[in-house]
């Protein structure tokens, strides 16, 4: 069944290379490996999300880059969006690739809520963090489309990060290096490019919270099934995910779907119509009548 859905998956795969936001994030997969030490090996799973809806899930063996996002948006322009692991870094340096680099609001917040008990100075630019994430309520409760929901951050959102930035260069200056609050507020500097390009652009989001809510239903039958018995078993199971998350996102059921699927593709489907099996297209165009002899 991994085997037959593969040609589908490539060519969801093309479909999230070419999409105007990929957002990136990984979760490790343990595996049955006979020439592991351990007898188990850990791999990765790499997950990629194209505008919103389109999912796909590569298995490599390690969490290297170079078998990972590197190969997968390599020559890629357009944005990607990531936490600020060292391993995305040639995407954006034209090592492999020239990618946009759009930042987590989520993942700095989380470097300030982890200080919070013992050090209340980080009330402030956590007070700020949640008025931007409040200014996106407000866009997503009047159902504003990106070119005005551009306009209402540019108001909003624009002084707010004017703030943070101001407390974050003023916490630097007084601040010992070697500190949690600093390290911190190096963060949030580090990233500040990546972080504020939302406001020029309303398709992007805020955090990478939908990659990640992807990558829940890996974690979820990791803990079921325990582990893969083997990398190819890995990597089938991979394209299935691809295909279950992609129909989550467009509100296809899988059972229906996969049904469909697999009828007509154990039935002669041809390798020119597999664009057609993807789960955007479904319920599938019927085959055309055949011609009059």
């Amino acid at each position: 069944m991994g085997d037959l859905v593969a040609p589908v998956v490539e060519y969801l795969a093309a479909r999230v290379r070419t999409a105007n936001i990929v957002r990136t994030d990984a979760t490790g997969l343990t595996v049955l490996d006979p020439h592991s030490p351990d007898h188990v090996a850990m791999g990765t799973i790499w997950g990629y999300v194209g505008d919103d809806r389109d999912v796909v899930f590569r298995y490599t063996p390690t969490g290297e880059g170079a078998t990972g996002p590197w190969t997968f948006l390599a020559g890629r322009t357009g944005y990607v969006q990531a936490d600020a692991a060292n391993v995305f870094d040639r995407l954006f340096t034209g090592a492999v690739a020239h990618a946009i680099e759009l930042g987590c609001w989520s993942h700095a917040r989380r470097r300030f809520v982890a200080l919070e008990p013992p050090d209340g100075r980080v009330a402030y630019p956590l007070a700020l963090i949640a008025r931007l994430y409040r200014i996106e309520h407000m866009a997503d409760a009047r159902g504003l489309p990106p070119e005005q929901r551009t306009l209402l951050r540019r108001e909003r959102a624009g002084p707010v990060l004017d703030q943070l930035h101001r407390w974050c260069v003023l916490t630097q200056t007084q601040e010992p290096p070697s500190t949690d609050l600093a390290k911190a507020t190096a963060y949030v500097l580090n990233q500040w490019d990546a972080l504020s390009r939302f406001v020029e652009d309303g398709r992007i989001d805020l955090d990478n919270h939908l990659m990640e809510r992807q990558l829940r239903d890996i974690a979820v039958g990791r803990r079921n099934y325990l582990f893969a018995g083997s990398h190819a078993a890995a990597r089938r199971a991979a394209d299935l995910y691809s295909l279950i998350r992609t129909c989550a996102q467009y509100g296809v059921p899988p059972l229906a779907y996969f049904t469909e699927l697999l009828q007509k593709l154990a039935t002669g489907w041809t390798i020119a119509r597999v664009e057609e099996l993807l789960p955007h297209r479904w319920p599938f165009a019927r085959d055309p009548p055949a011609s009059p002899r």
